[in-house]
């Protein structure tokens, strides 16, 4: 009697030994990473698009492959992003790479005029030229996990609203690039650079009067509640990128970094964040107009205008690229020729 419930015992515990070993979710410990994003936990990014995805991964890797999130710049500021990736300081990073001007020249491309119609289609344009090996060498010391592209920016002042190009002469405007930059000024409006972190004290104290920011990032950094008047432009917007660490990637299982590669790249480019983010702007516009904002949106006539006084960054740009050895020509040309084919 003894002896039977021993060897039923015995295998019992040997079929739970083959089980656990046979399982990777039982038999292997979890792997938690650490993203670091330097907006606050209400922010799109971390409320809308990273908490699902990592939900995503965790449900696809059976609980093998865990992200912890640390916002609001815990583990270091907007312009330190991608460094941090690259030195390990956190395992994925995002920000937005005109933060760095000059780093990433031939990226630079998606920020100019009206280049990218729609957080979609931008973000399409964007990973593709990556694919084809046009941006590969500006991301060499990372792992790439996507190229994005937010919404347009439009206008938001404190004081009047903006209806012409003539309305923004003299006034204190924010700028997320030096190609923003120099259009500003171009228009007779003083171009202020710094990260949208710190535009809601900048416009609550006057240092600024407007900023070119997208809708979703405006409510983000909460800048609806010192902003009254919003100019609907879509003008340009900086290319969003979203980083592994290399050895961290190195030392994923194979199967772990499948996951990875297939919740990424295109997919969660264009797909996934292109996607919400298109969708998401027509609410946040209705949300302002439902607070009693003025929302404005150009006319055709002065649509154009815009249009044409932007148009000399595009010759500008080319030849900045070529003078330092760069294909510019050929990106700008890739660049529209994808924008063409996915807006047909």
């Amino acid at each position: 009697m003894k002896k039977g419930l021993l060897l039923t015992l015995a295998g019992v515990l040997f079929g739970t030994l083959i089980f656990g070993l046979s399982s990777p979710a039982l038999c292997q410990d979890a792997i938690t990473l650490r993203l670091s994003s330097f907006v606050p936990p209400v922010h799109f990014m971390n409320a809308v698009i990273y908490k699902p995805w990592i939900e995503m991964i965790e449900k696809r890797t059976d609980g093998r492959l865990k992200i912890k999130v640390y916002s609001g710049g815990a583990l270091g500021k907007a312009q330190a992003q991608y460094d941090m990736a690259v030195r390990g300081v956190a395992d994925i990073t995002w920000g937005i790479l005109a933060y760095t001007p000059g780093r990433f020249p031939l990226t630079s491309v998606m920020e100019l005029p009206f280049m990218s119609p729609s957080p979609e289609v931008g973000s399409r344009i964007v990973w593709r030229l990556y694919e084809k090996g046009l941006l590969k060498s500006e991301f060499n010391d990372i792992k790439l996990l996507a190229l994005a592209m937010p919404p347009g920016m439009d206008l938001h002042t404190s004081k009047k609203l903006v209806k012409s190009l003539e309305d923004m002469k003299g006034m204190k405007i924010r700028t997320p690039s030096p190609m923003m930059g120099k259009l500003i000024k171009k228009w007779g409006a003083v171009p202020v650079a710094m990260p949208a972190t710190e535009v809601y004290l900048s416009l609550e104290r006057g240092v600024i009067d407007a900023i070119f920011i997208d809708p979703l990032t405006l409510m983000g950094i909460r800048g609806n509640e010192v902003t009254k008047y919003h100019t609907r432009v879509g003008i340009s917007a900086t290319v969003v990128f979203l980083a592994m660490n290399k050895n961290t990637w190195n030392r994923l299982p194979p199967d772990i970094q499948k996951v990875v590669d297939e919740l990424t790249g295109e997919w969660w480019t264009a797909d996934y964040h292109g996607k919400i983010a298109t969708k998401a702007v027509v609410g946040t516009v209705e949300k302002l107009e439902k607070a009693g904002h003025t929302v404005y949106l150009l006319p055709p006539k002065e649509m154009k205008r815009w249009e044409e006084s932007a148009a000399p960054a595009f010759d500008e740009w080319m030849q900045d690229m070529e003078g330092k050895g760069l294909p510019g020509i050929q990106v700008v040309k890739e660049a529209l020729r994808l924008k063409a084919e996915l807006t047909k």
